[in-house]
């Protein structure tokens, strides 16, 4: 078996498949109840005089391949997303925050081989809202012993929405196949904790290592609606809509457990940072610092749902190694200003088809992109601009803070998209294991915020 990569932006391979024009107008007819909006939120304006505003994102792509025997498999990739934050001081010790938070993600994988064909698609995004009251009146435990003084949450409240986006196209033998899968959710949460949920301690050089526990108190609720559709080899057509929902009402325990890491990443305004992650325990998944998404919620983590049955392949962004946050100082104590995370994808789907090779389904589960993300430091507006573009909103002038290969990349996979061929699958940020640590619809109507 030999592999290679390449870094570039172009290339992408298509397959013309008996059924593909059936499968087109499945993919982009289902109106789904309610569908959700892949479009990011629109950053706050400052609320008053002591507001202040501060965002990073990142974007990655990976392109390369993989042979076995006469076969080739290749995938080109693109993943992101923005983090924009609005504290506003709310007395001596507390202050409300706001996190606007935007994911987008477009992948393509083709398998080629002798008389056999196929083209597996997945695109999505997510967007999420926080209100956030902190305190820097929270304690954690010290590893080495004691309490010690942190940042940590009051209480929060969350609107979040996703969707997801899947397609495959084979010809084999002469003969054609195609199904898609389409997938949308939305949640809205709040919980708060007793005592604060203790998050990073306000000295990190004297506590690189801590845990902290509290009882949340919660009241959430989600709902899915998708969207199947599968052309069979001689003609007959299956398909199939339904939806599920959830709720997190239990009173229970949530954990954080924390540590300063190394990572001597310098980011582009060569500022000092201090790398920690943070992992959570409970019902909770925790995303860049403070957005609490109900486990059972993350369409792009471990959880399970009824509707996996009829996806393709996989996703996963933060899982395992998890996301690293970078900390920078402030008045107010720890302020994350960067992130680093983790993605990777697979498509098992290839080694069920009709005439397909030996070694395509290990070779599609064990390859295909992945790598780290670096979140850098940058202004509201292009974080902003980033987002709309992450998530396929963008014209190419406001591609303009995306910079480079990617933004080739991002335009040649909307052009996809308009044409009907993307699936789709959203990747989720997320720190869920201490390891060391994505369809349109409106944009989220933003919380109140709880009260203290």
């Amino acid at each position: 078996m030999k592999t290679r990569e390449k870094r570039q932006s172009g290339g992408m391979r298509w397959v013309v498949a008996v059924g593909l024009a059936a499968l087109v107008g499945l993919a982009i007819g289902p109106a789904l109840a309610g569908t959700v909006s892949a479009a990011p939120t629109t950053p706050a304006a400052l609320a008053s005089p002591s507001a202040t505003q501060w965002a990073y994102g990142g974007q990655g792509y990976s392109n390369g391949s993989i042979s076995f025997g006469a076969a080739t498999l290749t995938w080109n990739s693109t993943f992101g997303w923005t983090v924009v934050f609005t504290a506003t001081n709310t007395s001596n010790t507390t202050y409300e925050l706001e996190e606007q938070r935007t994911v987008g993600v477009r992948l393509t994988t083709s398998l080629t081989a002798p008389n056999v064909s196929a083209t597996y698609t997945y695109s999505g995004s997510a967007a999420e809202t926080a209100f956030v009251n902190l305190t820097d009146n929270a304690t954690v435990q010290a590893a080495s012993g004691g309490s010690v003084a942190a940042l940590g949450i009051e209480n929060e409240s969350l609107a979040a929405q996703s969707s997801v986006r899947q397609a495959m196209v084979v010809l084999a033998h002469g003969r054609g196949h195609s199904a898609y899968l389409n997938v949308s959710g939305a949640a809205h949460a709040k919980v708060s904790f007793a005592p604060a949920l203790g998050l990073v301690p306000l000295n990190l050089s004297a506590t690189p290592r801590w845990t902290a526990n509290a009882t949340a108190t919660p009241m959430a609720s989600w709902s899915f609606a998708y969207a199947w559709s599968d052309l069979g080899w001689n003609g007959t057509m299956g398909s199939g809509s339904g939806g599920s929902s959830g709720n997190w009402t239990a009173v229970g325990t949530v954990s954080v457990y924390g540590q300063a890491v190394s990572n001597a990443h310098v980011f582009r305004d060569h500022q000092p940072r201090t790398a920690i992650v943070i992992s959570v325990q409970g019902p909770v998944d925790l995303s860049d610092g403070f957005v609490l998404v109900p486990h059972d919620f993350d369409l792009f983590g471990d959880a399970t749902h009824p509707f996996d049955q009829f996806g393709f392949g996989s996703a996963t962004v933060g899982f395992g190694s998890g996301e690293t946050l970078f900390v920078s100082p402030s008045a107010r104590g720890p302020r994350f200003t960067a992130a680093s995370t983790e993605f990777a994808a697979s498509s098992g789907a290839y080694g069920s088809l009709e005439g397909a090779p030996v070694g395509a389904s290990s070779a599609a589960t064990s390859s295909g992109p992945s790598g780290t993300v670096y979140g850098q430091p940058m202004s509201v507006a292009d974080a902003q601009a980033m987002g709309a573009c992450l998530t396929g909103s963008c014209a190419a002038a406001a591609a303009a803070p995306m910079g480079g290969l990617l933004l080739v990349a991002v335009i040649a996979l909307s052009v996809v998209a308009v044409a009907g061929t993307v699936g789709a699958i959203a990747w989720r940020v997320r720190a869920h294991r201490p390891s060391g640590a994505p369809a349109n619809a409106s944009e989220p109507s933003a919380p109140r915020p709880p009260n203290a």
